[in-house]
């Protein structure tokens, strides 16, 4: 595999950081993952504008324009002969003085690499996934920027483990007052009487941006949807349920603990519809 590293296309084994980077050191950087098709970004404009929102509210220079990055994506896809596959762009702020202080680190690492779709990704989107309620919150918004996409990814981390061990694929995560904010990765959607039902920014979910495309096609097919708040018993009385990012696309969850759900139901299964035309619309691809 190769990977841009800073300024240079190297093999991976030749894709060294620093122990001193500070992306090592206290998970001080930024990231976005992506969904190519046909090596076409999906929704590429998007993610660079989160990512420099990220970099933004951490204070981390990004050392690429976001038309860089876009020419360096595709350089990185196509000396990898990748068609469909996973793109994730990292920008830690480098090294800098030993402590927390960010004075001194000013010369950003960039990594830029590619792989291929997870193993399991059709398994997923086709039976559904197993989700867990887990025992760790979500870190509030007044923690930590909710609307970045940092790389400090431990509260996340913790919580998948906590499902892993009870047989689950994924963790939900509630807030300190028990509402529910996301899957560990991603975001969350309930459907009930033909309306949908997602959490709302406020409570310090990542803003998605599979997540809000599909409010936005379910929107124009005539789906009300809502953005709230709501807890476990909304979320166990829903007649379906789904999970969104940018890997997976729209995946129906066939479980939550013990609740059951249809897979796909009939409101997810027009959603993946409307949403696969979309990327088709933009990819020129088949999927």
């Amino acid at each position: 595999m190769w990977i841009q590293l800073n300024d240079t296309l190297v093999p991976e084994a030749q894709a060294v950081v620093s122990v001193m980077d500070r992306g090592f050191l206290y998970g001080d950087g930024v990231f976005e993952t992506m969904r190519a098709y046909q090596r076409q970004v999906f929704r590429l404009g998007d993610h660079l504008a989160r990512l420099t929102a990220s970099a933004a509210a951490l204070k981390i220079r990004l050392p690429r324009t976001s038309s860089q990055i876009g020419d360096d994506i595709q350089r990185v896809l196509d000396r990898n002969v990748l068609d469909d596959a996973v793109v994730r762009v990292a920008v830690s702020r480098g090294r800098g003085r030993r402590g927390p202080g960010i004075e001194g680190a000013d010369t950003p690492t960039y990594v830029l690499a590619a792989d291929t779709l997870p193993d399991d990704l059709r398994r997923r989107q086709t039976t559904g996934i197993r989700l867990g309620l887990a025992g760790t919150r979500r870190v509030p918004p007044d923690a930590l920027p909710a609307g970045a996409k940092h790389a400090n990814y431990l509260n996340s981390i913790l919580a998948l483990e906590e499902a892993a061990q009870a047989g689950a694929d994924e963790a939900v995560m509630l807030d300190a007052n028990l509402h529910v904010t996301e899957y560990a990765p991603a975001n969350i959607f309930i459907a009930r009487h033909s309306r949908l039902y997602t959490p709302a920014p406020s409570i310090g979910i990542l803003p998605g941006i599979t997540r809000a495309l599909v409010v936005d096609v379910a929107r124009s097919a005539g789906l009300a949807v809502e953005e709230s708040l709501f807890g476990m018993d909304a979320l166990l009385g829903a007649e379906e349920v789904f999970v969104t990012n940018s890997v997976t696309g729209l995946c129906p969850v066939r479980s939550v603990d013990a609740r059951a759900y249809p897979v796909p139901g009939p409101v997810t299964q027009q959603l993946i519809r409307l949403y696969c035309a979309r990327v088709r619309a933009d990819t020129g691809g088949t999927h």
